[in-house]
Protein backbone atom coordinates (compact mmCIF):
# COMPACT_ATOMS: atom_id res chain seq x y z
CA UNK A 1 0.00 0.00 0.00
CA UNK A 2 1.20 2.99 -1.00
CA UNK A 3 2.61 5.54 2.31
CA UNK A 4 4.38 8.78 2.01
CA UNK A 5 5.75 11.30 4.79
CA UNK A 6 4.90 15.01 4.05
CA UNK A 7 8.43 16.75 4.74
CA UNK A 8 7.60 20.21 3.14
CA UNK A 9 4.77 22.05 2.14
CA UNK A 10 5.02 24.28 -1.21
CA UNK A 11 1.71 26.87 -2.23
CA UNK A 12 0.20 27.61 -5.66
CA UNK A 13 -2.12 30.81 -6.49
CA UNK A 14 -3.98 28.06 -8.57
CA UNK A 15 -3.12 24.55 -6.88
CA UNK A 16 -2.89 25.57 -3.09
CA UNK A 17 -0.83 23.72 -0.44
CA UNK A 18 0.98 21.19 -2.20
CA UNK A 19 3.04 18.78 -0.54
CA UNK A 20 6.45 17.06 -0.83
CA UNK A 21 7.85 14.46 0.37
CA UNK A 22 9.66 10.53 -0.56
CA UNK A 23 7.56 7.70 -1.34
CA UNK A 24 8.09 5.25 1.16
CA UNK A 25 6.64 2.32 -0.47
CA UNK A 26 4.00 1.69 -3.14
CA UNK A 27 2.64 4.02 -6.48
CA UNK A 28 0.60 6.76 -6.61
CA UNK A 29 -1.22 7.95 -9.43
CA UNK A 30 -2.63 11.69 -11.13
CA UNK A 31 -6.33 11.98 -9.77
CA UNK A 32 -6.25 9.04 -7.35
CA UNK A 33 -8.46 9.37 -4.12
CA UNK A 34 -5.74 8.81 -1.06
CA UNK A 35 -6.19 9.40 2.60
CA UNK A 36 -4.08 11.83 4.82
CA UNK A 37 -3.47 10.98 8.02
CA UNK A 38 -3.02 13.62 10.61
CA UNK A 39 -0.34 13.63 13.68
CA UNK A 40 -3.10 12.68 16.01
CA UNK A 41 -4.44 9.33 13.57
CA UNK A 42 -7.27 11.60 12.32
CA UNK A 43 -7.84 11.04 8.50
CA UNK A 44 -9.22 12.52 6.01
CA UNK A 45 -9.73 11.68 1.94
CA UNK A 46 -8.40 13.91 -0.81
CA UNK A 47 -7.76 13.78 -4.84
CA UNK A 48 -4.86 14.11 -6.30
CA UNK A 49 -5.08 16.96 -8.91
CA UNK A 50 -1.56 17.05 -10.03
CA UNK A 51 1.35 14.60 -9.44
CA UNK A 52 5.24 15.94 -9.74
CA UNK A 53 8.30 14.21 -9.33
CA UNK A 54 11.75 16.37 -9.33
CA UNK A 55 14.47 16.62 -12.08
CA UNK A 56 17.23 18.16 -10.38
CA UNK A 57 15.72 21.24 -9.10
CA UNK A 58 12.43 21.65 -11.57
CA UNK A 59 9.69 19.99 -11.09
CA UNK A 60 8.27 17.46 -13.64
CA UNK A 61 4.17 17.13 -14.17
CA UNK A 62 4.06 13.56 -14.20
CA UNK A 63 0.67 10.68 -14.37
CA UNK A 64 2.61 8.59 -11.88
CA UNK A 65 5.48 7.64 -9.33
CA UNK A 66 7.00 5.03 -7.40
CA UNK A 67 8.62 4.22 -4.00
CA UNK A 68 11.78 6.09 -3.49
CA UNK A 69 11.12 9.20 -6.00
CA UNK A 70 10.43 12.70 -4.32
CA UNK A 71 7.06 13.66 -5.55
CA UNK A 72 5.24 16.79 -4.87
CA UNK A 73 1.10 16.08 -4.81
CA UNK A 74 -1.47 19.18 -4.69
CA UNK A 75 -5.31 18.59 -3.94
CA UNK A 76 -4.96 17.82 -0.55
CA UNK A 77 -5.24 21.85 1.18
CA UNK A 78 -5.16 21.50 4.52
CA UNK A 79 -2.18 19.05 4.61
CA UNK A 80 0.47 19.73 6.94
CA UNK A 81 4.36 18.92 7.50
CA UNK A 82 4.22 15.24 9.03
CA UNK A 83 1.58 13.63 8.02
CA UNK A 84 1.12 10.89 6.19
CA UNK A 85 -0.54 10.06 2.90
CA UNK A 86 -1.78 6.52 2.42
CA UNK A 87 -3.56 4.02 0.78
CA UNK A 88 -7.73 4.64 1.52
CA UNK A 89 -7.72 1.00 1.28
CA UNK A 90 -5.07 0.06 4.39
CA UNK A 91 -4.15 3.31 5.83
CA UNK A 92 -1.02 3.44 7.60
CA UNK A 93 0.25 6.53 9.39
CA UNK A 94 4.09 6.94 9.18
CA UNK A 95 6.37 8.54 12.64
CA UNK A 96 5.27 11.77 12.29
CA UNK A 97 7.95 14.89 12.36
CA UNK A 98 7.26 18.43 14.29
CA UNK A 99 8.20 21.92 13.31
CA UNK A 100 10.23 23.71 15.83
CA UNK A 101 8.33 26.77 17.47
CA UNK A 102 9.66 29.75 16.81
CA UNK A 103 12.51 31.65 18.89
CA UNK A 104 12.59 35.21 17.66
CA UNK A 105 10.25 37.68 16.58
CA UNK A 106 10.28 40.97 15.13
CA UNK A 107 7.84 44.00 14.45
CA UNK A 108 7.31 44.76 10.40
CA UNK A 109 5.74 47.92 9.91
CA UNK A 110 4.81 50.02 7.05
CA UNK A 111 7.87 52.68 6.42
CA UNK A 112 6.79 55.87 7.70
CA UNK A 113 10.21 57.29 7.53
CA UNK A 114 11.35 60.49 5.24
CA UNK A 115 12.68 58.19 3.04
CA UNK A 116 9.15 56.67 2.53
CA UNK A 117 7.86 55.26 -1.11
CA UNK A 118 10.97 55.38 -2.76
CA UNK A 119 12.23 52.08 -2.68
CA UNK A 120 9.19 49.36 -3.51
CA UNK A 121 5.82 49.86 -5.46
CA UNK A 122 4.05 48.10 -2.43
CA UNK A 123 4.30 50.15 0.56
CA UNK A 124 0.42 49.84 2.38
CA UNK A 125 -0.48 47.72 5.63
CA UNK A 126 -3.02 46.34 3.22
CA UNK A 127 0.03 45.22 0.97
CA UNK A 128 1.97 43.87 3.72
CA UNK A 129 -0.51 41.89 5.70
CA UNK A 130 -1.84 40.42 2.51
CA UNK A 131 1.73 39.25 1.64
CA UNK A 132 2.62 37.80 5.31
CA UNK A 133 -0.54 35.87 6.02
CA UNK A 134 0.36 34.28 2.41
CA UNK A 135 3.55 33.71 3.65
CA UNK A 136 1.94 31.11 6.17
CA UNK A 137 0.07 29.05 3.79
CA UNK A 138 4.02 27.67 2.91
CA UNK A 139 5.89 28.90 5.61
CA UNK A 140 4.57 26.70 8.44
CA UNK A 141 7.63 27.53 10.82
CA UNK A 142 6.19 30.93 11.08
CA UNK A 143 3.64 33.08 13.45
CA UNK A 144 1.99 36.22 12.35
CA UNK A 145 0.05 37.99 14.56
CA UNK A 146 -2.11 41.57 14.03
CA UNK A 147 -1.32 44.09 16.79
CA UNK A 148 -3.23 46.83 17.76
CA UNK A 149 -1.71 49.34 15.33
CA UNK A 150 -3.33 48.61 11.88
CA UNK A 151 0.44 49.73 10.27
CA UNK A 152 2.21 47.15 12.56
CA UNK A 153 2.45 43.22 12.80
CA UNK A 154 4.15 41.03 15.21
CA UNK A 155 6.26 38.31 13.41
CA UNK A 156 7.48 35.28 14.72
CA UNK A 157 10.31 32.76 13.34
CA UNK A 158 13.16 30.15 13.89
CA UNK A 159 16.07 32.63 14.54
CA UNK A 160 17.44 35.96 12.87
CA UNK A 161 17.97 34.10 9.36
CA UNK A 162 14.72 32.47 9.47
CA UNK A 163 13.50 36.68 9.40
CA UNK A 164 16.29 37.82 7.31
CA UNK A 165 15.42 35.55 4.35
CA UNK A 166 11.73 36.60 4.39
CA UNK A 167 13.11 40.05 5.02
CA UNK A 168 15.07 40.23 1.27
CA UNK A 169 13.04 37.90 -0.21
CA UNK A 170 10.00 40.55 0.36
CA UNK A 171 12.20 43.14 -0.69
CA UNK A 172 13.25 41.82 -3.89
CA UNK A 173 9.07 41.00 -5.09
CA UNK A 174 8.66 45.38 -4.48
CA UNK A 175 7.49 45.52 -0.78
CA UNK A 176 8.54 48.54 0.80
CA UNK A 177 8.69 48.44 5.25
CA UNK A 178 11.14 48.58 8.31
CA UNK A 179 11.46 45.99 10.91
CA UNK A 180 11.92 46.28 14.80
CA UNK A 181 15.22 44.43 16.39
CA UNK A 182 14.62 40.99 17.01
CA UNK A 183 13.55 39.87 20.39
CA UNK A 184 14.30 36.36 21.66
CA UNK A 185 10.66 34.90 22.72
CA UNK A 186 10.84 33.86 26.54
CA UNK A 187 8.44 30.62 27.46
CA UNK A 188 7.38 29.92 31.01
CA UNK A 189 8.01 25.95 31.84
CA UNK A 190 6.79 24.60 35.06
CA UNK A 191 7.04 28.23 36.96
CA UNK A 192 10.36 29.00 35.43
CA UNK A 193 11.34 31.68 32.60
CA UNK A 194 13.15 29.72 29.85
CA UNK A 195 15.18 31.21 26.80
CA UNK A 196 15.68 29.07 23.79
CA UNK A 197 18.60 27.60 22.86
CA UNK A 198 20.91 25.80 20.01
CA UNK A 199 23.23 23.28 19.38
CA UNK A 200 25.52 23.32 16.72
CA UNK A 201 28.43 20.80 16.01
CA UNK A 202 31.82 21.82 13.58
CA UNK A 203 33.20 18.83 11.97
CA UNK A 204 36.86 20.20 10.91
CA UNK A 205 40.68 18.53 10.30
CA UNK A 206 42.56 18.56 13.56
CA UNK A 207 44.63 20.79 12.61
CA UNK A 208 42.28 23.32 13.10
CA UNK A 209 40.60 22.72 16.12
CA UNK A 210 42.38 24.72 18.25
CA UNK A 211 41.38 28.00 15.95
CA UNK A 212 37.76 26.87 15.89
CA UNK A 213 37.11 26.42 19.61
CA UNK A 214 39.25 29.45 20.26
CA UNK A 215 36.64 31.26 18.31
Amino acid sequence: PFQMLVTNIDYSDFLGRIAIGRITRGTVKSGQTMTVLKKDGTPYNGKIVKLYAFEGLKRQDVSEACAGEIIALAGLEEIEIGETVADPKNPEALPPIHVDEPTITMNFMVNNSPFAGQEGKFVTSRHLRERLYKELLSNLALRVEDTDNMDTFKVSGRGELHLCILIETMRREGYEFQVSRPEVIIKKVDGKLMEPMEYLTIDVPEDYMGDVMGD
